[in-house]
C-alpha cells in the first residue's frame, strides 16, 4: 500500500491512523524520523529514539547498500495512529512498532529489492520531537533557515524545521567546532571544550531548535557538507547564559526531499 494514497480512515477511528514510513538513522544508537507530507494523516514531524533487536541492528550496521541514489534505510511499520506517539496525548502511549526494514526508500528504488528484515520490532525509547504540521500553512522563503538538533552519544543530527508548503525535508550529521561557542553577543563562553562536548553529548535527547545565521529558508540555502555555519541556540549552555552560538560543521547529508512536501494534494510519483 502506497502511504501517499491510503488514508486508512476506519469509520469513527483515529484520523491519524495510517502507514507512517520512517527514515532510520544511526549505528550505535538509533533514531527514526517520520517522512511527512502536507496532508492527513501524514502531516507530522516526529523524531524518535528507538531500539532494534540485535539481529536487525546487526543487519543495519553490516549490510551492503544497494541503492546509491538513496543512501539511507527506511522502516515501514504496520498501520498505527500517529497520535499514540504524542507525549502530550491523553490516550495510550505507543511503546513499539512492527514492520520491515528497507535499504533505500521503501516507495522508490529501495522498494524493488528484498527487505533487509521483515516483521522487525522497534521499541520506542524516547519521543525526541512531535509536532503536527499545518496543512494550510504557506512557506516563507525569507524566513530564517532553522533545524532541530538532536542526538545521543556525541552523534549530532540536524533535521530541517518544516513550516509550510512547499518545503523540504532534510537530515544531516554535524559536529561542533571546538573553541567557537560564544554568548549571543559574541563573547567566548566560560565553559571549556570538554564541558561543552559533554553538554552536546548528553543534552539533545529532546530536539532543540537552532537557527542558521545569515541563511534564508530555501532548499538551495540549506546546510550541506563540508560547509561550516554559525548556529544560534536558545537553550542555555552549562554556564547558564540565555542562549549561545557555535559553529557547526556539516559532515553528511543523510536525506533530502522536496517532492513529498509540495502543496497539499500533490501526489509524488
Amino acid at each position: 500500500m502506497d502511504r501517499h494514497q491510503g488514508l486508512h480512515h476506519h469509520g469513527d477511528g483515529d484520523p491519524t491512523l495510517g502507514s507512517h514510513g520512517m527514515l532510520l538513522l544511526g549505528g550505535e544508537f538509533f533514531h527514526m524520523s517520520h517522512l511527512p507530507m502536507f496532508r492527513s494523516p501524514h502531516n507530522f514531524r516526529v523524531v524518535l529514539e528507538v531500539g532494534l533487536a540485535d539481529t536487525a541492528a546487526s543487519v543495519v550496521r553490516s549490510h551492503r547498500h544497494l541503492v546509491p541514489e538513496e543512501p539511507y534505510d527506511t522502516y515501514v511499520p504496520d498501520d498505527f495512529p500517529m497520535s499514540e506517539l504524542d507525549p502530550r496525548g491523553s490516550g495510550p502511549r505507543r511503546t513499539s512498532m512492527t514492520g520491515k526494514l528497507v535499504c533505500g526508500h521503501f516507495e522508490r528504488e529501495g522498494g524493488q529489492h528484498p527487505p533487509l528484515a521483515e516483521r522487525t520490532v522497534v521499541t520506542v525509547q524516547n519521543v525526541v520531537h512531535f509536532a503536527e504540521l499545518d496543512v494550510r500553512a504557506k512557506h516563507r522563503d525569507d524566513g530564517e533557515l532553522g533545524y532541530l538538533c538532536f542526538g545521543r552519544g556525541g552523534r549530532l543530527y540536524l533535521a530541517h524545521v518544516i513550516t509550510g508548503a512547499p518545503d523540504f525535508d532534510q537530515v544531516l550529521t554535524v559536529r561542533t567546532v571546538p573553541g567557537t561557542a560564544t554568548d549571543p553577543l559574541g563573547q567566548r563562553l566560560p565553559d571549556d571544550d570538554a564541558t561543552l562536548e559533554k553538554f552536546f553529548a548528553e543534552r539533545f535527547a529532546v530536539a532543540e531548535r537552532v537557527g542558521i545565521l545569515g541563511r534564508t529558508d530555501e532548499p538551495d540555502r540549506r546546510v550541506v557538507p563540508p560547509q561550516t555555519v554559525d548556529g544560534a541556540f536558545s537553550v542555555a549552555p552549562p554556564s547558564g547564559v540565555h542562549g549561545f552560538r557555535v559553529r557547526l560543521e556539516a559532515q553528511r547529508e543523510v536525506y533530502m526531499e522536496t517532492g513529498d512536501l509540495r502543496e497539499p494534494g500533490h501526489h509524488h510519483g
